[in-house]
């Protein structure tokens, strides 16, 4: 089981196989600073699609050594989207990230029926937290992508998830379907979604993982919390991934875990053809670099 952003760099940079990141309108000084790091230590190759005068000035600035070959001219944002995408079409890229483009653009380019990114499937985002006070890393899903998701997108975002768990080796995910209390009560609609995930867990139908719902956040994170409040729990404290009821509590846990418990915290979009970045234009370059680790790994063979 990998534990840390130390673990998962040490494993992708000992991949046989180097892959390629397409940056979207990359003129973007954190995701240049993000990919000479990949560069520096030949873990990946990158493609950078915008302003070639602009990429190249701030290439200069974080000391990335950008070459000719490596940017993909493009006019304005919009273009600058589509032609990242067509990166990945095309089989240059395996990797797709958003650099100083708009979430929306970017997405119309990967949703494109003709031209995009599409599968046919769900896609949500999986943020992997690293923190001081926690045993392991912790998976918080979805706070980017599904804003009121229905029963049938959490179980593909469940599923969505444990692409990520079998990429960091962790063989019987603990999943913890968040709620505000342990039992089924109907006016709270979350805890009749939880126990029926719960039933298609036992049912087999996430292999091997282990689903818990309604549960409560003391429960997912506290052995002692289920003792205290007698109840019985395979998770109770081991808990490996967290799946919130919707995206503002994803977004919020996790900027509290980033602020408030100084967690080092990465993400990643599963669902569409490859893996895809899709953070914050104003994220730090090492929430940057720990998203595009992620990527790497999640689309090692």
């Amino acid at each position: 089981m990998l534990r840390t952003y130390s673990e998962i760099f040490n494993a992708v940079r000992n991949n046989t196989r180097k892959h390629t990141v397409s940056i979207a309108m990359a003129e973007d000084r954190s995701a240049l600073e993000a990919a000479k790091v990949l560069i520096e230590n030949d873990i990946a190759g990158i493609l950078l699609s915008g302003d070639p005068d602009k990429i190249r000035t701030y290439a200069k600035e974080v000391g990335y050594p950008v070459k000719d070959e490596e940017i993909i001219e493009a006019a304005n944002e919009e273009e600058a989207a589509w032609r990242a995408v067509e990166q990945v079409r095309l089989g240059k890229a395996e990797i797709l990230m958003k650099g100083h483009t708009s979430t929306p653009i970017l997405m119309k380019a990967v949703l494109d029926k003709e031209n995009g990114l599409r599968t046919g499937g769900i896609l949500s985002h999986v943020a992997v937290a690293e923190i001081p006070t926690y045993p392991k890393l912790l998976l918080v899903t979805d706070g980017g992508i599904n804003i009121a998701p229905d029963l049938d997108t959490k179980k593909a975002i469940i599923s969505n998830a444990l692409q990520v768990t079998e990429k960091l080796e962790i063989t019987e995910p603990k999943i913890a379907i968040l709620c505000p209390i342990e039992k089924v009560n109907p006016k709270i609609p979350e805890t009749v979604d939880a126990a029926a995930l719960q039933e298609m867990a036992t049912r087999g139908e996430f292999g091997s993982a282990i689903v818990e719902g309604p549960i409560a956040t003391d429960v997912a994170l506290s052995a002692q919390a289920a003792q205290r409040k007698a109840l019985s729990s395979r998770i109770a404290g081991d808990t490996d991934v967290i799946l919130v009821p919707g995206l503002t509590c994803g977004n919020s846990l996790l900027k509290f875990l980033m602020f408030l418990a100084n967690a080092k915290v990465g993400g990643v979009v599963i669902g569409a053809r490859v893996p895809i970045v899709l953070l914050s234009r104003s994220d730090e370059p090492a929430e940057k670099l720990n998203s595009m680790l992620l990527a790497i790994l999640v689309s090692a063979e």
